[in-house]
């Protein structure tokens, strides 16, 4: 039975985000790092002695190439890590058992929609960041449930975009809250990468993934705990009838 309606609560995100992944450690974080800490690691090494230069990168086809290429696959990545965590999240927060080969077999079973629905996502977005910027906050704000819908409630790319953009109007400005308090908490976390950074490079390296693998981990949980809080604002949905989805 649908619970009544309510106000879109930060709070309750936040509960949901941290105690989620509290629940939930091993596998939120070993997701994380798998999907997105290791390939970042490996990248790093990759470029390090091209990155090391920037005069060079910029000058060096294969190195601009090889940054391209990385950029998308840590984009493609982080949207499996995003759809798989949104299946331990619906689960968890319904009492339900978490399973890690579940998330990720629900996440490939739809790799294509989600491929296709991140070319979508990252071409709109940087057109609008091109366009004085606003256009393209305005459009990640929309859009920025488009997975977690997709994955739940079964739509194809542009249906899913449709749907996001219904369910996040009228919290876009607590939402831009969000986010700006998600990277006031990277940056606080970042800053001792940049003092080892000045230590060792390969420790930096190393430092940078680890906090790429954490930042993952909550915007991941961050973006499922939204999804659920609108759902259950907007339409009375409750977390065990997100989570009957997934049974």
């Amino acid at each position: 039975m649908a619970s009544q309606p309510a106000d879109f609560s930060i709070s309750n995100v936040f509960s949901n985000t941290f105690g989620v992944i509290a629940r939930n450690a091993p596998l939120f974080l070993g997701l994380s790092l798998i999907i997105v800490g290791v390939p970042q690691l490996l990248i790093g090494l990759v470029l390090a002695p091209e990155t090391a230069d920037p005069l060079a990168l910029m000058s060096s086809p294969g190195a601009i190439f090889s940054s391209v290429i990385g950029y998308i696959v840590f984009l493609f990545l982080s949207i499996v890590l995003q759809a798989s965590l949104i299946v331990a999240s619906a689960n968890d927060l319904a009492g339900k058992p978490v399973n890690f080969g579940e998330c990720v077999n629900r996440a490939i079973a739809k790799l294509f929609p989600l491929i296709g629905l991140g070319i979508v996502v990252a071409i709109g977005v940087s057109i609008g960041f091109m366009f004085l910027i606003i256009p393209g906050i305005i459009l990640y704000l929309m859009w920025m449930i488009a997975v977690p819908v997709m994955m739940v409630e079964n739509l194809g790319v542009f249906e899913a975009l449709s749907r996001s953009s219904a369910l996040t109007k009228g919290s876009r400005w607590k939402l831009l809250g969000l986010i700006i308090v998600f990277i006031v908490f990277s940056m606080i976390i970042a800053i001792p990468i940049g003092v080892i950074s000045l230590i060792s490079e390969s420790l930096s390296l190393v430092s940078s993934a680890l906090l790429s693998t954490v930042s993952a981990a909550v915007g991941a949980a961050g973006i499922a705990a939204v999804y659920i809080e609108l759902r259950g604002s907007k339409e009375g949905t409750s977390s065990d009838q997100l989570a009957s989805v997934f049974a």
